[in-house]
């Protein structure tokens, strides 16, 4: 019994073993089904991950305005500067325009600004600032400004008007791109008739005021130049021609022995004073810059007639120039400047401020006065210059309507730039 007992055993062992040894080859002929154990947590299946769209960088322009141009104002022209602003941005998302106001209380104001920012945080100096063109010139002069050439050839577009394409050059190197224009005009009420030239002027009764006293002489500079007299020599330096400005100091004795020019106007320093005088009747004819000029209460305008028969006037603006110390958004500035020229705005825009058109695109063919006073236009002579010349004819003028001869004081004059 034994015996066969330990045989059974060894069989037992031996099919044991040999079920062992098959489970490897059961396992790779059949797909095992798991079945769910109580209490165990469902392994879940890989889930696509949805990667949203990056957001664009966010990115700033910073833009300094003078506060006549200020888009927060409640008048047409700062409403629709305004939504421009807002359209650019619009057309390029992720951009946030960055408008300042800085308020100049005389002279140069901008720019001392502008050097200042320059030298204690360059980094918030603005990409895009509106600067006059005497502040152009002066800020491009001390470093200030980055030239647009290279980076716009829009100054270059023939739709520009000759007076406004050379504000934008500084010694033949473009530094802004033309915005607003002003030049001086005549204006005089309606009821004395039409005024074309002097001799209009002349025969009409009433006076006319104009800034006689004004250091810079740029009325008497405009007519004097209107008559081909030259403000520059051979050597670019400030000159005076007697034989012309004898002939202009003539014309001003003219007037004052018609009372037109009354001996009072050496009083007269300000285009401020001038509108006032103007404007509440003491004189009834005047020499006035185009934005200052109200339509419904200044009466008719003409180009500033020339001593010939060409009408000739002084004129300026206010330009955009690049001046930010990220050359990385300079391009954009560049884009948004270009934005802001752009002809299909900046028509209307000039017509709602009331400033001298700088494209002749914009001009509407009934508005030919309009365009008689722009094509009259001749860019102000530099400051330099001015402060040259400005003096001396002020001095000339007030000698004149003093009841000096023309003759004596031309002479003396233009003996003082010898």
């Amino acid at each position: 019994m034994s015996r066969i007992f330990r045989f059974v055993i060894l069989i037992g062992l031996l099919f044991s073993a040999g079920c062992a040894s098959l489970e490897p080859f059961l396992a790779s002929l059949t797909t095992p089904t798991p079945a769910p154990t109580q209490g165990a947590t469902a392994t879940p299946s890989p889930v696509a991950t949805v990667t949203a769209p990056a957001r664009p960088e966010t990115s700033t322009l910073r833009v300094w305005l003078p506060p006549q141009f200020d888009p927060a104002a409640q008048n047409v022209p700062a409403n629709l500067l305004k939504q421009r602003l807002a359209d650019f941005e619009a057309e390029h998302p992720g951009l946030k325009i960055e408008v300042r106001i800085k308020k100049a209380e005389a002279d140069n104001d901008i720019v001392n600004i502008l050097s200042l920012t320059n030298a204690a945080a360059s980094n918030v100096l603005p990409d895009l600032v509106m600067l006059s063109r005497p502040d152009l010139e002066i800020a491009a002069m001390r470093g200030l400004l980055h030239p647009i050439d290279g980076l716009s050839t829009s100054l270059e577009d023939p739709d520009w008007y000759g007076y406004a394409q050379q504000l934008g050059r500084i010694q033949n190197t473009g530094y802004g791109l033309p915005f607003a224009g002003n030049a001086l005009i005549f204006v005089y009420y309606p009821e004395l008739g039409a005024i074309v030239n002097w001799e209009d002027a002349f025969s009409s009764r009433g006076q006319l005021v104009f800034p006689a006293g004004n250091s810079q002489g740029l009325v008497g500079l405009s007519i004097y130049a209107s008559a081909g007299g030259e403000i520059l020599d051979a050597q670019g330096l400030p000159t005076l021609e007697v034989e012309t400005l004898t002939r202009f100091l003539t014309f001003v004795k003219e007037g004052v022995s018609k009372n037109i020019f009354p001996p009072s106007l050496v009083n007269v320093s300000t285009e401020a004073q001038a509108l006032q005088i103007y404007r509440t009747g003491s004189a009834n004819k005047g020499i006035i810059w185009i934005a200052d000029y109200r339509p419904s209460e200044d009466g008719e305008v003409a180009p500033l007639p020339g001593l010939d028969e060409t009408p000739f006037s002084y004129a300026t603006g206010w330009l955009w120039a690049l001046a930010g110390s990220n050359p990385e958004n300079q391009q954009l500035a560049v884009e948004l400047a270009e934005y802001l020229v752009a002809d299909e705005f900046i028509g209307e825009w000039t017509r709602a401020a009331g400033y001298l058109p700088t494209r002749p695109s914009t001009v509407q063919e009934s508005d030919r006065t309009m365009a008689a006073v722009v094509e009259s236009a001749h860019p102000m002579p530099s400051r330099d210059v001015l402060a040259v010349l400005g003096p001396l004819m002020q001095e000339a003028l007030t000698r004149v309507l003093n009841g000096e001869q023309p003759e004596d004081v031309a002479a003396s004059v233009v003996q003082k730039l010898k």
